[in-house]
């Protein structure tokens, strides 16, 4: 199952990397559109979203929505020593800065830890996904690490590009499921 994952992250990564910056923007702004006119965004007010890189759908959008809507915004920010995100408040982007790896993180005098059990809606980054809400990601386990500490009510809702749908994924025991899939041409509920 490791070596599957392996060959359908590396196909979904090569396609995802040979789009351009236009194609990245348009598909990620209709993302966001489809996202913020959810009841599950609406109700929310304590928001936890990665920060985009290597052409992820963009975040930007939501984070800026979130703080002009008076949302609490939370990134991460990643223990590589113990494999744990920890959850940060975000208030605006000077208060960041580009990490080792190219990924933008809080600015060490910013980092202000938030509460996970305020968390009620998680945007989710994949690289594939089935309309179970199975997903594949780079392999760490980060995210099913995190999905286990917080509530059990925490909306989960993964963000990709139509290519980034797969028919089936075989989930691993720790593997915990989304609530729903945004694409730039659907909304998915999975648990229907």
């Amino acid at each position: 199952m490791r070596v599957l994952k392996k060959l359908i992250r590396n196909k979904i990564l090569t396609i995802r990397e040979s789009m351009n910056t236009n194609e990245v923007k348009q598909k990620s702004r209709l993302i966001y559109e489809r996202l913020i006119s959810t009841e599950g965004y609406y109700k929310s007010i304590n928001i936890f979203t990665y920060l985009n890189f290597k052409n992820e759908v963009e975040t930007n959008y939501i984070i800026d929505n979130g703080i002009e809507s008076n949302k609490k915004i939370y990134i991460p920010l990643c223990n590589t020593v113990i494999k744990e995100l920890i959850i940060c408040k975000m208030d605006n982007w000077e208060s960041l800065t580009l990490s080792n790896f190219g990924i933008l993180e809080p600015k060490p005098d910013s980092i202000r830890i938030g509460n996970r059990k305020l968390i009620d809606l998680v945007i989710v980054p994949g690289i594939v996904f089935d309309r179970k809400g199975n997903r594949v990601g780079y392999g760490a386990g980060y995210y099913d690490k995190f999905f286990s500490s917080l509530k059990n009510d925490v909306m989960k809702i993964g963000i990709c590009y139509s290519f980034q749908l797969a028919d089936s994924i075989i989930p691993s025991l720790y593997d915990i499921p989304m609530d729903y899939i945004i694409t730039e041409k659907e909304f998915i509920n999975c648990k229907m």
